[in-house]
């Protein structure tokens, strides 16, 4: 079984299509998302962010930044 290289994504509700979503309390580093108007299950945060870093990166490479951390000058850290 082969799997897709970027994990899809996309602000819509598989269910109803709305972009609004919700955090209820939980325990930290087991936060869901739901979707506000049907409930849908989006999974825990962490795995919803980790699909959209390929957008962030992408979007960063065409934009010719980093987020690396800077110095006072502005001048990325080296780790």
């Amino acid at each position: 079984m082969k799997f897709p290289a970027k994990a899809p994504t996309g602000p819509e509700c598989p269910e109803c299509g709305s972009k609004e979503k919700r955090f209820p309390p939980g325990r930290e580093g087991q936060y869901h998302v739901f979707c506000e108007q049907c409930g849908y299950d989006f999974g825990r945060f962490d795995t919803l962010s980790r699909s959209y870093e390929h957008m962030l990166d992408d979007l960063e490479r065409k934009l010719g930044v980093s987020h690396a951390p800077l110095d006072e000058q502005g001048k990325p850290i080296e780790p």
